[in-house]
């Protein structure tokens, strides 16, 4: 198939609908294209929407966590600087993630929003070959969930000018070994061509 060139837009129906709304225009410091009563749409750049809101009449059913529900929305950010910085955005608005998760090809965050819709933040910690092949190991098959990790003590490593691969990487990865991650310098994820490195940086 030819794959889709970008993402453009999550709808979500939902019986808090004030409250999604305000949620998402909180986090993805959001503006509103157009809302009526019953539906939103708002963007966060120069697309004319990424996310539509619709309200439900009624009552929320016992199962709103049941089957049916999305389980999450992936965003990436260009490097650790800036998934660090929206991790400290968001705790100084009382937004916290409630699963940091190391998968040792990304590095992720994942939030929830009112209705309990799943958005994982990450970046990127190898290129396409190198996550697909890490993907095939052992490793990764005894754990494909990843490992929690501490975005606090990640914050207060990193500003403090120290190598962070020991945070970001799982313990059976080769990466982790390295003085890559410090803030400053401009690591590259492995396996990247010249051309690549130079248009793929981490910090």
């Amino acid at each position: 198939m030819v794959a889709p060139s970008r993402f453009c837009h999550v709808v979500y129906r939902s019986h808090r609908f004030e409250e999604m709304v305000e949620w998402y225009i909180r986090v993805f410091e959001a503006r509103v294209q157009h809302r009526t009563g019953n539906v939103a749409f708002l963007t966060y750049d120069d697309e004319h929407h990424r996310f539509a809101i619709v309200r439900l009449a009624g009552e929320p059913a016992p199962d709103m966590l049941g089957p049916g529900r999305v389980a999450h929305v992936a965003y990436a950010w260009k490097n650790l600087d800036e998934l660090l910085e929206n991790y400290k955005r968001l705790k100084g608005i009382g937004v916290l993630p409630v699963r940091p998760t190391r998968h040792g090809l990304t590095l992720s965050m994942y939030y929830q929003d009112p209705d309990g819709n799943g958005l994982e933040f990450q970046i990127d910690l190898l290129d396409e070959d190198a996550a697909s092949a890490y993907m095939k190991t052992e490793e990764f098959a005894r754990n494909p969930s990843g490992e929690l990790f501490d975005p606090d003590e990640l914050v207060r490593r990193y500003e403090a000018g120290e190598a962070v691969d020991s945070l970001i990487f799982r313990p059976g990865q080769q990466e982790r070994l390295g003085t890559r991650y410090v803030r400053g310098k401009t690591p590259k994820p492995a396996g990247l061509s010249d051309a690549a490195k130079r248009n793929h940086l981490i910090a």
